[in-house]
């Protein structure tokens, strides 16, 4: 690939990061960048997989943010504008190297053509270009898969017999994947899989455990163990408690449930969507099956699961987009010319509309909301709180306002997924919640962020009758999403003291 298209694929990506301003999915801030704004400011919030009593999150992903942080602040940088959205332009050059090794894994496997096409789908799909540049560990382990692919030694390469490239390849290949491991341990599934096929194809098992995959595997472990010795000031190996919390406890049920063909039914064709054609046919045309069956092996075992996410399938993209690009390739050089150009029209309509409304506009209000507050305490010289008074984790939190106020929202760590709990109530009940605690008036915060249903509920007579006065009436979206909440939630609204009004 020439460099210009590097540079234009780096200048995409950065746009990209800019123009996604909607809220996906909690684990985006709260599991990255407020950590990493703990880690190097000293005041954040840490949710209760970071607790003595869990551990089940690594800090070697949001350490790449601290890292960030802490350049930003050496320099004089860290305005809060540069600490909300710089973790989010580092995601979107991270997500520009996934890009470029797609290019380079597609061509190894199925050709220049192919590999074109590849690239093409990956950079119009719109669930690439709405997840890939969030702070996710999902996104970063995408893209060490995206690298270790790349890498790997496929059976079919006729090199293989040269055992320096074999090793060189190997050793390259597994290094990638282990990164993702110590990234997001998940990325062991992937490993698992492409570990033992290389073993079983080996002319040499011995040699290559020995000198290759033993070694690696040790350094990842090490430095899980170094990393989260420092993050939590104790030794433990977080994929170890991940695996007893979610998979010998279950309880990873807490946090919603799928049945075990959801991926295959629902999530899988979501991430894939207008690729999803276009994958089957490169993979029925295609005498190579071995990403095909790495995409079977990881959709299998991530149906095991009760609590399944779209994003958890964001690893699978860059295979599922080589065989688009070979189903394409293939597509082009048989269909009419006008027509096939007719059909690319109407892909990167169909991604191009589906990416920016999702991107830009379907559930902003979290985004919006947070850019409004950080403002208004930028301007307020007293000290101020906030109260969050909505479904936890319904927005950023210090990351995203980088001032050392008072917050606070209702918990909702598994001992609290109750119902009949006060983040239950705060849903199902606001009025009662409100009365509780701001009724008496000695619990009331200088801004009240709420749901418009939640406005409605306790009323907003009530609310003045609290010294409180409407700041801001925020759009969120046109529509839910969420099973639990079928009626959206169009609108966020943030009340301010009177007094400080």
């Amino acid at each position: 690939m020439q460099w210009r298209w590097v540079g234009a694929i780096v200048a995409f990506r950065l746009a990209n990061a800019l123009f996604v301003r909607t809220y996906f999915n909690p684990d985006e801030f709260w599991q990255s960048s407020e950590v990493a704004h703990r880690l190097v400011y000293g005041y954040g919030y840490l949710t209760w997989e970071w607790q003595p009593d869990a551990r089940l999150r690594g800090y070697a992903h949001p350490a790449l943010f601290a890292a960030l942080y802490k350049i930003l602040q050496l320099l004089g940088l860290d305005t809060p504008w540069a600490v909300a959205y710089a973790p989010r332009l580092l995601q979107g050059l991270i997500a520009a190297v996934g890009d470029v090794f797609l290019y380079k894994l597609a061509f190894v496997y199925a050709g220049e053509a192919a590999a074109k096409w590849a690239l093409f789908s990956q950079l119009t799909s719109w669930f690439a270009f709405y997840t890939l540049v969030r702070t996710y560990s999902n996104s970063i382990e995408a893209v060490c898969t995206t690298v270790a692919l790349a890498y790997w030694p496929w059976s079919f390469q006729t090199d293989r017999a040269k055992m320096d490239v074999y090793w060189r390849r190997a050793a390259s290949g597994l290094s990638a994947a282990a990164l993702g491991v110590v990234f997001r341990p998940t990325n062991a599934v992937l490993c698992v899989f492409l570990g033992a096929r290389l073993l079983l194809a080996s002319p040499a098992k011995l040699t290559l455990l020995v000198t290759v995959v033993a070694p690696i595997g040790a350094v990842a472990i090490a430095a899980m163990l170094l990393i989260d010795r420092i993050g939590y000031g104790a030794w433990t190996f977080v994929p170890l408690n991940f695996v007893r919390f979610n998979v010998v406890e279950g309880k990873d049920a807490l946090y919603g449930t799928h049945p075990w063909h959801w991926y295959l039914v629902a999530g899988f064709p979501e991430a894939a969507a207008t690729s999803l054609p276009f994958l089957l046919a490169g993979v029925w045309s295609s005498q190579r099956r071995e990403l095909a069956a790495l995409i079977a092996w990881a959709l299998a075992v991530y149906s095991c699961g009760a609590h399944k996410e779209p994003r958890f399938l964001l690893p699978l993209l860059p295979p599922t987009f080589v065989y688009a690009g070979l189903g394409l390739a293939r597509l082009q050089a048989r269909a009419p010319a006008k027509l096939f150009r007719a059909l690319v029209l109407m892909l990167v309509a169909a991604n191009g509309a589906a990416a920016v409304y999702f991107a830009r506009y379907h559930n902003r209000g979290a985004l919006d909301v947070v850019d409004h507050l950080r403002a208004a305490l930028h301007e307020q010289h007293d000290a101020a709180s906030v109260d969050f008074f909505m479904t936890c984790h319904a927005t950023p939190y210090y990351s995203h306002l980088h001032r050392n106020v008072s917050l606070w929202f209702p918990d909702c760590s598994p001992i609290n997924r109750v119902k009949g709990s006060e983040s239950d109530l705060v849903r199902h009940a606001p009025l009662d919640v409100a009365e509780a605690r701001y009724g008496n008036g000695s619990n009331r915060p200088t801004f009240l962020v709420m749901y418009a249903s939640a406005e409605r509920a306790i009323g907003q007579s009530r609310l003045a009758a609290w010294q409180y006065t409407k700041d801001a009436s925020i759009f969120n979206t046109h529509f839910s999403l969420d099973a639990d909440v079928p009626e959206p939630e169009t609108h966020m609204v943030v009340y301010r003291q009177t007094a400080f009004a």
